[in-house]
């Protein structure tokens, strides 16, 4: 059963509510209903929750195969939390300000670093194993 995996897919999933949220908010506060009417600071929450979204579903993806190979439980949490987290950060520099920050910077290493541990780990998990 691939229980980390679905540990860190409600993570995402609670971390989608908030993000979504908050761009529900911003719609009702300026009146915009479609787009972001022009408006720089409910463009941010956009792309706040477009760029999240535009990763969530592949990691979450990535770690129940990983889990489903067999990869070790330690290394899935590592790679979980530096995904969420990287998310987290992401966010909050983005919310903070469209000019680049240690939050934003930060966000995307850990993002990054998740994605490419998990393709490793699944490329080694499906390499033929030598006797």
């Amino acid at each position: 059963m691939p229980v980390v995996s679905a540990f860190y897919a409600a993570l995402t999933a609670l971390l989608c509510v908030v993000l979504s949220s908050l761009v529900i908010s911003q719609r009702f506060g300026k009146a915009i209903s479609l787009g972001d009417g022009g408006d720089p600071t409910m463009s941010r929450a956009m792309r706040v929750f477009g760029n999240f979204a535009e990763y969530a579903a592949l990691v979450i993806v990535l770690l129940a195969l990983a889990e489903i190979l067999g990869v070790s439980r330690t290394w899935l949490h590592i790679y979980g939390a530096a995904f969420v987290l990287g998310r987290i950060a992401h966010a909050v520099g983005l919310y903070r300000t469209p000019k680049p920050n240690i939050f934003r910077a930060s966000g995307v290493t850990l993002t990054l670093a998740a994605l490419i541990g998990l393709a490793i780990a699944l490329l080694l998990a499906t390499l033929p194993k030598v006797s």
